[in-house]
């Protein structure tokens, strides 16, 4: 499954609440993110409050409604 559609609907759906951002896990800099949040494998999400904590990870494919639902938990209304 490419995970691209989904993320793309996503940043649709919450575009002044949440900043995405998408690495290249075969990059150097998707490579150190991969070792820093310790993600397992790839597709790889990790969602981060804006002091940059770690609220949630995930790996591997992931519908929409599951990435959205976690969003949803640290969205202030």
């Amino acid at each position: 499954m490419n995970m691209e559609p989904v993320v793309n609907g996503l940043e649709e759906t919450y575009p002044d609440q949440i900043e995405f951002r998408a690495l290249d896990a075969n990059s150097v800099e998707g490579e150190r993110a991969f070792r820093a949040y310790a993600l397992p494998g790839h597709p790889g999400f990790v969602l981060l409050n804006p002091d940059g904590e770690v609220l949630w990870k995930g790996f591997g494919e992931q519908s929409a409604e599951n990435i959205a639902a976690q969003m949803e938990n640290f969205l202030i209304p």
